[in-house]
C-alpha cells in the first residue's frame, strides 16, 4: 500500500490569492507575446479546480495510491507578495479538506494548514484537531518565517498536547523566499521536542538541492523524518514537464541517495516517508514515481 503523504488542492475561487497570481504570471510567459495573467485566471487556466475530490480518487486509482494525507497550505499575508486572502477563509478551507476525510472514508486523511504569525492560529488548530478530525499541522515557511522561530513554538506545544505530528515545507520555495525552508532550521525545534515527531517535507528538495543538509540534521534525530515528495521531479523522467520534458532519468542516482538516508538516520528507513506533491506535476510524472516504489527492491537490485 502507498500512503501518498504530500496532497495539494489548488482552488480557483482563490483569484486574488497571491499564489495563484505568481502561478499566473508564470504561465503567460511561456511563450511570446506574453499574455495576461488576470485573462488566465479569470478563464480557469490556472490552478486546480476539483471542490469534490472526484478527479483527485480517479488519479490516486490510476497512479496506484491507496490513500492520501491532504496538506493544506496557508498562503495568507506572504511575505514580499501583494494580494488578499482568498475568498475562503483559512478556517474554511482546512474544513473542507477535513470533509474528504467524511466523503471518502478510509481514503483521505488530512492536517490543519496555519500560518503561525495569525493570532488565532494555535485555536483554529485546536479546533482542525478536537473537532474535525485533522491529523496533524502543516508549516509553510517560506511565507514569511523560520521553523525555529518563538511564533512557532507555541503551536509545537499545542501539538505535544494535542499528540499530532508537524509537517514543515524544506527546499526551493516558487512563492515566498527559500531562505526560510533550510532544513537546519527544523534541528533546534525537534530537539526542543524530543516528543514530538516533525516531518520534514521534501527533505530539502530532491537532487540538486538540500536532500544532504536534511541528512545531517536528522542524522542523531529519530523524531525528524524526510518526506520525499519532491523528488519526484529530480529523478523521474521529464521532470517538472513530464513528457514535454527533456530530463533525463536519475533512478540510479535516487537508490543511491535512498541507501544513504537509510544508513545515515537514526531509524533507517522508518524515518522515511513516500510522498507525491500533487497535483503540481503532469500525470504521468506520479505514474512512474508510484511504480518506482512498488518496484524499489527489484530496481535496486539490479
Amino acid at each position: 500500500m502507498l500512503i501518498d503523504a504530500h496532497l495539494h488542492w489548488w482552488r480557483r475561487e482563490m483569484r486574488t490569492d497571491p499564489c495563484l497570481q505568481v502561478l499566473a504570471i508564470r504561465m503567460s510567459r511561456r511563450s511570446l507575446p506574453f499574455g495576461n495573467p488576470e485573462e488566465l485566471i479569470a478563464e480557469g487556466k490556472v490552478g486546480y479546480w476539483d471542490p469534490g475530490a472526484e478527479k483527485l480518487v480517479k488519479d490516486m486509482e490510476y497512479v496506484g495510491v491507496d490513500a492520501g494525507v491532504n496538506l493544506p497550505t496557508d498562503f495568507g499575508n506572504v511575505e514580499g507578495c501583494s494580494g488578499e486572502d482568498a475568498p475562503l477563509s483559512i478556517e474554511e478551507i482546512n474544513r473542507e479538506y477535513c470533509d474528504w476525510v467524511k466523503k471518502y472514508p478510509g481514503k483521505f486523511f488530512t492536517f490543519i494548514g496555519v500560518n503561525p504569525r495569525r493570532r488565532n492560529a494555535v485555536d483554529l488548530l485546536e479546533k482542525g484537531v478536537k473537532e474535525w478530525g485533522g491529523l496533524g499541522l502543516k508549516l509553510l515557511p517560506q511565507t514569511g518565517f523560520y521553523p525555529d522561530d518563538r511564533v512557532c513554538y507555541r503551536l509545537y506545544e499545542k501539538c505535544a498536547e494535542l499528540g499530532v505530528p508537524v509537517c514543515i515545507h524544506t527546499g526551493a520555495a516558487f512563492l515566498g523566499y527559500s531562505k526560510y525552508a533550510h532544513p537546519v532550521y527544523l534541528e533546534k525545534p525537534a530537539k526542543d521536542f524530543p516528543e514530538l515527531d516533525f516531518i520534514m517535507a521534501h527533505a530539502g528538495g530532491g537532487i540538486g538541492h538540500l536532500w544532504e543538509e536534511a541528512c545531517t540534521v536528522a542524522r542523531f534525530l529519530p523524531n525528524l523524518h524526510l518526506e520525499l515528495a519532491q523528488f519526484a521531479p529530480t529523478v523521474i523522467k521529464g521532470g517538472f514537464l513530464g513528457n514535454k520534458g527533456k530530463f533525463k532519468d536519475h533512478t540510479p542516482q535516487f537508490i543511491d541517495i535512498l541507501d544513504i538516508m537509510r544508513n545515515t538516520l537514526t531509524g533507517g528507513c522508518l524515518n522515511m516517508l513516500f510522498g507525491s506533491d500533487y497535483p503540481t506535476y503532469p500525470i504521468e510524472v506520479y505514474k512512474e514515481w508510484c511504480d518506482l516504489f512498488k518496484n524499489l527492491p527489484a530496481i535496486a537490485a539490479q
